[in-house]
C-alpha cells in the first residue's frame, strides 16, 4: 500500500506528465509549464478526487518546423478508494484538436464507472465517412437499433464518423498519454528535444508497470498459477526470461 494520500499522489501524477512533456516537446519559452496543478473536487458520496489538467485550456501547443500545428488536451479524474490506496483514474480524455481553428482530430477517453454500452476506453477519430453514417442511422430494427436512434433523435445530432467508439484495450490495457504523444511526433514530424523517445520510453515503462501491477492485484490467481506454469522457484523473485529481441513490452511502442 501507497504511503501517501490522495493529494499527494495525484501531484506526484502531474509532475510525472508534466516531466514527460517538457523532456520531449519544444515550448514557446524556457519557462513555459504545461501542466497545471491538480484540482481537488469531490467524486459522488462526497470522496476526495483531483483533477489534473494542461495549463493552457486551448491545450499545449505542438510545432513542426516551429509552426504550431496542433494542440494537445489531456485531463485525469484521480482518486483512491479509501485512505492508504493506490490512486486510480475514474475518467480520462486525450485529445489532439487542429491548430489554429482548434478542430478536433481524434480523442481517446476512459470511464471507469460506465453506465452504458459505450467502452470504458474507447477513441473517437474526427473525421466524414458517408457509409457509416447511413449504416448508423439504420442501426437495425430491434431494440437496441430503436434506442440507439432515439437517442441521436433527443440529442438533436445527426450521426457522424466521430460518433462511432471504437474500443482500446478497456480498463487496464487501454493506450497512454506517451503512445498518444508519439503518434503524434511520427504522424505530424513534429518538433521534439534531444532525448525525447528516452523520455517516453521511461515514462511509458512506468505506466506499463502500474498497470500490470493492478492487474495482478486483481488477479493474483492467473499470476501465480503463470508463474508455476513457467517453473519458476516461487521461494524467491522469479527472474524475467532472456529474449531474443532487445525492446521491452514496457517500453515497445
Amino acid at each position: 500500500m501507497p504511503d501517501t494520500d490522495v493529494q499527494t499522489q495525484s501531484a506526484q501524477f502531474a509532475q510525472r506528465i508534466e516531466k514527460l512533456l517538457a523532456s520531449t516537446l519544444v515550448a514557446g519559452t524556457s519557462d513555459y509549464a504545461f501542466t497545471a496543478p491538480p484540482q481537488g473536487t469531490y467524486r459522488r458520496g462526497g470522496e476526495m478526487a483531483y483533477v489534473i489538467t494542461q495549463n493552457d485550456e486551448k491545450g499545449v501547443p505542438l510545432y513542426s518546423e516551429g509552426q504550431e500545428i496542433l494542440r494537445l488536451r489531456y485531463n485525469f479524474r484521480c482518486s483512491c478508494k479509501k485512505d492508504g490506496a493506490w490512486l486510480q483514474v475514474d475518467k480520462s480524455t486525450i485529445m489532439l484538436v487542429c491548430a489554429p481553428e482548434y478542430i478536433p482530430l481524434v480523442h481517446y477517453d476512459y470511464i471507469r464507472e460506465k453506465t452504458h454500452e459505450v467502452p470504458a476506453a474507447h477513441i473517437n477519430v474526427h473525421g466524414s465517412n458517408d457509409a457509416a453514417s447511413r449504416l448508423m442511422l439504420a442501426c437495425g430494427s430491434g431494440k437496441r437499433g430503436r434506442s440507439r436512434r432515439g437517442k441521436f433523435i433527443k440529442d438533436g445530432v445527426f450521426p457522424t464518423f466521430s460518433t462511432l467508439h471504437f474500443p482500446v484495450g478497456g480498463e487496464r490495457l487501454r493506450p497512454g498519454l506517451e503512445d498518444v504523444l508519439q503518434m503524434a511526433i511520427h504522424e505530424f514530424a513534429l518538433d521534439v528535444k534531444d532525448g525525447w523517445q528516452e523520455a517516453i520510453n521511461g515514462s511509458r515503462a512506468e505506466y506499463r508497470r502500474r498497470q500490470i501491477a493492478a492487474l495482478v492485484r486483481e488477479f493474483p490467481d492467473i499470476a501465480y498459477n503463470t508463474l508455476r506454469e513457467c517453473g519458476c522457484d516461487m521461494s524467491s523473485i522469479p527472474q524475467r526470461p532472456e529474449r531474443d529481441y532487445a525492446e521491452s513490452s514496457l517500453t515497445r511502442y
